[in-house]
């Protein structure tokens, strides 16, 4: 096996501990103060952790407390046999940019919480051509009032919606995410 290069790490021998790709439980971000990690270290983070994201090409261009903004290219590779992006590509794009979303709400605790899918439901409204973009939101409510001081192991749910746009501003479909959520043990 050859060592392989991170997009943005160094590079490292397969076998040993540091080749281990970025997850949520070891992301390739620190925390810099008390409130967390920016938001900025989160998007750019969100980007490497997960590599199928790369291979179809999507990317994190906006996140802040409220949203996030993904983009999906149109390539040869998100086209189906009838050249639209294929449904598969617009539920990763929608997924990608739910999963910021939340990281983005979590922030005060986003290296401690644990998220995974529960559960998904995506409608498609319209053929999707061209670049897409999804807009993910957290309904009011979704992340529990004192998050940030739950104790260890304490679980909650997470409810996040997303809607797919293509470049004349057009939705094409809109998804919701339920997220299960975990505080873990930092030590």
């Amino acid at each position: 096996m050859e060592a392989f290069a991170c997009r943005r790490h160094h590079t490292v021998a397969p076998g040993t501990r540091a080749d281990r790709r970025p997850t949520l439980n070891h992301p390739p971000i620190a925390e810099n103060s008390q409130a967390g990690p920016s938001l900025e270290d989160i998007r750019r983070a969100v980007d490497d952790m997960v590599p199928f994201q790369r291979l179809v090409g999507t990317e994190l261009v906006e996140l802040t407390a409220e949203r996030a903004v993904a983009r999906l290219p149109e390539t040869p590779e998100t086209l189906n046999h009838v050249g639209t992006q294929h449904a598969a590509a617009l539920f990763l794009v929608a997924e990608s940019a739910a999963g910021a979303a939340l990281a983005g709400a979590l922030r005060e605790r986003v290296l401690e919480t644990v998220f995974v899918l529960r559960d998904s439901r995506i409608e498609y409204h319209r053929k999707a051509l061209g670049r897409i973009q999804a807009v993910a939101v957290i309904p009011d409510g979704e992340v529990p009032v004192g998050f940030a001081e739950f104790p260890n192991g304490e679980r909650f749910e997470a409810l996040v919606r997303s809607e797919l746009y293509d470049g004349e501003g057009q939705r094409v479909a809109e998804a919701a995410f339920r997220y299960h959520c975990r505080i873990r043990a930092t030590h």
